[in-house]
């Protein structure tokens, strides 16, 4: 599953979270233990814990010696030592002594607390101390007439004879009250430390898995983002802005949550569960098919669940692309909308995204709905179960009560797992599974424009300039070339300009240069370098470029003009804001270079905004300048002050300009002229209009002959 391979980085985490886990599991399984050694012991058997008892009488001591075989003398007088007329268990006693002691006093206490409550017991008693009756026939005896069988002959006999050691501390004087509070206080302060350090582990555990999943978050976002701004424009458009939106946020959102979860629920339960039924394999109480068939019916139902809804989680994710894409374009183009009064159609596209996937939403919690009532429906019949068969067993003497108590617990335990593995596995798994695949998709897609292995050195500023040689290109995707067979060369520091009808490919010439871009065929060169085999961050570092429609980023305006280098010295700043005709406007504003750029420039105007963004590509001191029709927003002399100052202040950079006006070309020391996607003509203003055609009809459609005679428009400025 991909979205192991992104928990995989935090290993440690998971497993001292892991560690953590099973020491919490440990204390919270041995509780039911205790409980039921509350009830069966601290009230059952008023604290009295087996026959190994504290004190006994010379009295009882020699009755219960005639009914012992010599080993079992050997053990009980190894374990007890006679002080006045009271036989005192010795203190720190080996476990194994105990034990011995323990077996040997259990059939004497039994058979004595037996024979105490049946008519004609002074009787017997008298006769075996007389040698009239032997041990054996008695014990026989006894044995028939206490129904001793198979496995409830131990718990029977314990049972008795614990009874036995509370008669006789009651014959010697002991507060049994005392001895049953000291019990039920030393089982309860341990039970409490026992939840103190379980809960102890849970705190610690949820921190780490927080922590471990906010890393997880916090590396992928960087990931995916890293791997977004690498991308070409193919890949972008591949997936779509508002799909690497989602992917990058909510999908890497989903996977966080998920892995906090997954370490701190998906291990617990299966942890717990497999501790639980541990504990109820130990316990022999007869009930432990119960607890088979509840495993059984919860892995059928969870195995349903999943298979109905994860299919569904996929179609979830498109179509929370799909709404984002709706609400990003009515966003973005909200101008538009309600330029020609389409609010309720938009409003009504976007509800039908909306409908779609509140439907599928709808389907998977309707699946969900039916979980909780069965699993608490099994959950109760469980309960019900281990009641009524747990209420034979004690009638029958098989268990006490403390002993359904802690099953009924553990039965729970492992109940409650196997929930919560349901509804993680079946819930929030699939769903965290399909956005890890979605956020792979994107990791795992290697962009189209790449750095060489070797890439060479980044050429002079002397050379042969730019050349496109034999240059066709066309989309991804694309049957169709948007440029054909394309040859021309740009000399260094010269001023060249891309002219042609829409449509004509010239954007799409110009994304070749920084490699947007690859070329379909032929090759593009930088002082005879192929810019393929040069790295990405060298040939784009020697490039300005000033997209059709400005992009400025919130901040200031120095943050933006300085966005290339935000070290470099202001004057350097100053100079660009000048040469972009954009000193004037921001010295109006109040907090001159540091007055505020909101979100996308959206406290600017369009021409504002260009200047602007014009000011931040000279400020790069390129050696090429590219600008993709920037000069549309501005207005006819602004545009030629731009230009003047362009070819002025910066005659040693290569400036390319994509224009559709003549008035912004006319200057330039070569145009370009495109005519569907091939090259139509090239050469000066006076050139062009001697000599190609399709130029001619540009130009005399923008300007009259008056003004084509002139310079850069001047004229009519």
């Amino acid at each position: 599953m991909k979205l192991f391979r992104f928990m995989k980085p935090e290993w440690k985490a998971m497993l001292l979270v892991f560690l953590l886990l099973i020491a919490q599991v440990a204390c919270e399984l041995a509780l039911p233990g205790y409980t039921s050694s509350l009830v069966n012991i601290g009230v059952q058997q008023s604290g009295i814990p087996s026959s190994l008892a504290e004190k006994l009488s010379r009295e009882s001591m020699d009755s219960l010696s005639l009914l012992m075989d010599d080993g079992g003398k050997a053990a009980v007088s190894a374990a007890y030592s006679l002080e006045g007329d009271v036989y005192v268990l010795k203190r720190n006693l080996a476990e194994p002594e105990q034990e011995s002691a323990r077996k040997a006093l259990n059939m004497p206490m039994a058979v004595l607390f037996g024979l105490g409550n049946m008519p004609g017991s002074d009787v017997l008693l008298a006769g075996l101390r007389g040698g009239l009756m032997s041990r054996e026939a008695i014990l026989e005896r006894a044995e028939k007439m206490m129904s001793l069988r198979g496995q409830e002959a131990e718990q029977l006999l314990e049972q008795a004879a614990v009874q036995f050691v509370r008669a006789e501390y009651e014959r010697l004087g002991e507060d049994l009250a005392r001895i049953r509070n000291a019990f039920l206080w030393n089982k309860g302060l341990i039970m409490l430390g026992i939840t103190l350090l379980a809960g102890l582990a849970a705190v610690i555990t949820s921190f780490i898995s927080s922590q471990a999943g906010a890393r997880i978050g916090k590396s992928l976002r960087s990931q995916v983002y890293s791997r977004v701004l690498s991308f070409s424009r193919a890949e972008v458009d591949r997936f779509s802005t508002a799909s690497l939106i989602t992917r990058s946020t909510n999908d890497v959102s989903q996977i966080q949550a998920t892995s906090v979860m997954m370490l701190r629920m998906l291990l617990y339960a299966p942890i717990m569960a497999a501790g639980g039924i541990w504990h109820v394999t130990r316990a022999n109480t007869g009930l432990g098919w119960i607890v088979a068939v509840t495993v059984a019916v919860m892995v059928v139902l969870v195995v349903v669940i999943a298979s109905v809804v994860t299919p569904r989680f996929k179609t979830l994710q498109k179509l929370v692309d799909r709404m984002n894409l709706v609400a990003r374009e009515n966003l973005t183009g909200v101008q538009v909308v309600r330029a020609f009064s389409r609010e309720a159609d938009e409003t009504a596209r976007y509800g039908r995204a909306n409908e779609d996937l509140t439907r599928v939403n709808r389907f998977i919690n309707y699946a969900f709905s039916y979980v909780m009532p069965l699993m608490m429906l099994i959950i109760n019949g469980v309960t019900l179960a281990i009641l009524w068969f747990g209420a034979q067993g004690i009638q029958a003497g098989r268990m006490q009560v403390g002993d359904m108590i802690a099953f009924i617990s553990y039965t729970l335990q492992i109940a409650f797992s196997f929930m919560m593995m349901a509804m993680a596995g079946a819930v929030m798994l699939p769903r965290a599974e399909v956005a890890a695949q979605r956020v792979n998709e994107v990791l795992q897609t290697k962009p189209g424009i790449v750095d060489p292995q070797d890439p060479l050195p980044l050429p002079e500023g002397s050379g042969d300039g730019l050349r496109f040689e034999h240059v066709s290109f066309r989309y991804p995707d694309s049957q169709e070339e948007v440029l054909h067979d394309l040859n021309f060369e740009i000399a260094p520091g010269e001023t060249a300009a891309v002219i042609g009808a829409t449509g004509s490919g010239k954007s799409s010439l110009l994304s070749l240069i920084p490699r947007f871009y690859d070329v379909t065929q032929g090759r593009i060169t930088i002082g005879g370098a192929d810019v393929r085999a040069l790295s990405l961050t060298d040939l784009r570092g020697i490039i300005g470029f000033v997209p059709q429609h400005a992009v400025l980023f919130s901040g200031s305006v120095e943050s933006n003009i300085k966005y290339a280098d935000g070290t470099m010295p202001d004057e350097r700043m100053e100079k660009a804001a000048a040469l972009a005709q954009a000193e004037r406007f921001v010295a109006e504003r109040g907090e001159g270079y540091q007055s505020a750029v909101s979100q996308g420039g959206g406290n600017l105007s369009g021409g504002q905004k260009q200047r602007l963004s014009i000011a931040r590509a000279i400020a790069a001191n390129p050696r090429f300048l590219l600008f993709d029709d920037s000069f549309s927003a501005l207005d006819y002399r602004t545009d030629l002050l731009v230009r003047q100052a362009l070819r002025e202040k910066l005659a040693g950079t290569t400036v390319i300009i994509v224009a559709q006006r003549i008035a912004t070309v006319m200057q330039a020391d070569r145009i370009l002229v495109l005519e569907e996607g091939r090259l139509a003509g090239q050469g000066t203003h006076e050139e062009l209009m001697a000599s190609c055609t399709a130029y001619q009809q540009i130009a005399r459609s923008q300007l009259s002959e008056a003004e084509l005679s002139g310079k850069g428009g001047a004229e009519h400025v």
